[in-house]
């Protein structure tokens, strides 16, 4: 069957109002499998249509917003104080997914969940036809980009439909596809937990071991190893996650190779030495109002009032005196602001419009139209987050003190001991805003507690460890049409 890939201009829709019109954007070009494996040029073409699909708002934004919005720290604005909601991600804050399409704003699995296995099958595509290409050290580097890439994408699916793997490894994971997927096609099952990290692993291990570049744009060897750290963590593999977080940091955890506060708090639109891979949006590529920045907070300060007071709402979406140039829906609790030292250069929550609505956060920026601001995937700190984890479970407490201490040096804080309870608090405060929070909750069998913070609104505001409304459903278009699926493969709380 013809394959066809889109170029990342195509990718991306123009995003100008909240309608669902908008989240069918239409290709304007293709190109034929014939044309784009005549060579390796070529072939990156579809290596550039799978990065596209990892950066595009329907799996990114909602994603990782989703991510954050489904915690304790971060919650949406109601729309009770004269602020628009847009739906978006207003669903996964109140745990109101649904496995239909329609309405969408209900249904996100239906967008996150094709979007990376589209990206998935244009890795697959590149896996079947390499033999073909000409030999050479780019060939070598489009496999190790393409296994990269699928290793990414799949951690990302497993994470967002299963249960973490420590609840039971055993247990229904995602769909396990490594060949291009075409019309005839055979069904196929869920894939246990344990096979899908299995394969994560193996598309990681050999992205490690094979990537040569170092753009920050691609999944770089070390940005590769990161990832498969991430992915040990999530297995409660601590010695392999600490050896490749090891090796993503160069083995160096004595701050040198973090960014300093003035990069920290620039508003993480642009690349600086710590970041391992990031996701390159400008003014071509960008997602505009669906951007991640677009649902933090776009503006720089309100120059009218003391750091994080109240400002006024009067005017704020006047023409030339708004303060706010995206959807800004993402509020932060106060008891999270609160938990950050005033010195800390990660305190960036520069006011809010009403207590009860809880405030902005400045940590995300762009560098001049909505949206265009490059955003991180992969950073060194998140390597000694996970050092600092894994020797605290190894019972190296002064080596974990040690790393931890020196991450909170950089950032202005106040150093701590290393016992796991203040690690996993510097994640909330170290990587916040960039997708963690959700995914830390369940792979650390912890229950979601709202109930210590009065701006969350939403009905859930408590959830036991392990809930399964952690995970979205499967859906609808896939249960209806794999016929390898029963409503037995469904996750629990929406099975009928």
């Amino acid at each position: 069957m013809r394959k066809i890939f889109f170029a990342l201009i195509a990718i991306f829709g123009i995003l100008v109002s909240c309608s669902k019109d908008f989240l069918n954007p239409q290709p304007t070009n293709a190109v034929s499998d014939e044309q784009i494996f005549s060579s390796v040029e070529a072939a990156n073409t579809a290596l550039n249509s799978a990065y596209a699909y990892i950066g595009h708002y329907y799996s990114m934004t909602l994603g990782t917003v989703m991510s954050e919005v489904m915690g304790e720290d971060a919650s949406m604005s109601s729309g009770a104080y004269g602020f628009p909601t847009y739906n978006w991600n207003l669903y996964s804050y109140t745990y109101s997914q649904v496995a239909a399409s329609e309405p969408w704003w209900f249904g996100y699995s239906n967008y996150i969940w094709p979007t990376d296995y589209k990206g998935i099958d244009s890795v697959n595509s590149i896996l079947a036809n390499a033999e073909a290409l000409e030999e050479g050290s780019d060939k070598k580097e489009l496999i190790a980009q393409a296994y990269a890439v699928r290793g990414f994408l799949y951690l990302r699916l497993i994470r967002m439909f299963a249960p973490t793997y420590t609840v039971n490894p055993e247990g229904k994971g995602v769909i396990l596809r490594l060949e291009t997927a075409n019309a005839a096609s055979e069904h196929l099952k869920r894939a246990s937990i344990k096979d899908v990290y299995a394969q994560i692993v193996s598309d990681l291990t050999y992205a490690v071991n094979n990537c040569t570049g170092t753009s920050q744009y691609f999944i770089n060897s070390k940005a590769a190893a990161l990832l498969l750290a991430r992915t040990y963590l999530d297995m409660a593999d601590y010695a392999n996650a600490q050896k490749y977080a090891e090796m993503a940091a160069g083995n160096t955890f004595d701050g040198s190779n973090l960014c300093s506060k003035e990069e920290w708090r620039s508003g993480f639109k642009n690349p600086n030495s710590e970041w391992l891979w990031g996701f390159n949006y400008n003014e071509n590529t960008s997602n505009f109002y669906a951007s991640l920045p677009s649902f933090y907070y776009l503006a720089d300060s309100d120059t009218a009032i003391e750091y994080g007071g109240q400002s006024s709402v009067d005017g704020i979406f006047e023409t030339g005196e708004n303060l706010l140039d995206g959807y800004s829906t993402v509020r932060w609790t106060k008891r999270f602001v609160d938990s950050f030292e005033n010195g800390d250069c990660r305190k960036l929550f520069p006011f809010y419009f009403f207590a009860a609505d809880g405030y902005l956060t400045s940590k995300f920026s762009h560098r001049g139209t909505i949206g265009d601001a490059d955003f991180p995937l992969a950073r060194v700190a998140e390597a000694y987050l996970i050092k600092a984890e894994c020797e605290a479970k190894a019972g190296s407490a002064s080596i974990a003190k040690q790393v931890l201490n020196a991450l909170q040096e950089k950032r202005g804080a106040s150093k701590t001991d290393g016992s796991l309870e203040n690690i996993y608090m510097e994640r909330r405060k170290e990587l916040y805003g960039e997708g963690f929070r959700l995914h830390d909750i369940k792979r650390l069998h912890q229950p979601l507690d709202r109930t210590k913070d009065p701006e969350h609104w939403a009905d859930v505001k408590s959830l036991p460890a392990d809930s399964p409304r952690f995970m979205l459903p499967i859906p609808e278009v896939e249960m209806l049409y794999n016929s390898a699926l029963t409503s037995a493969d469904q996750n629990e709380f929406w099975a009928k």
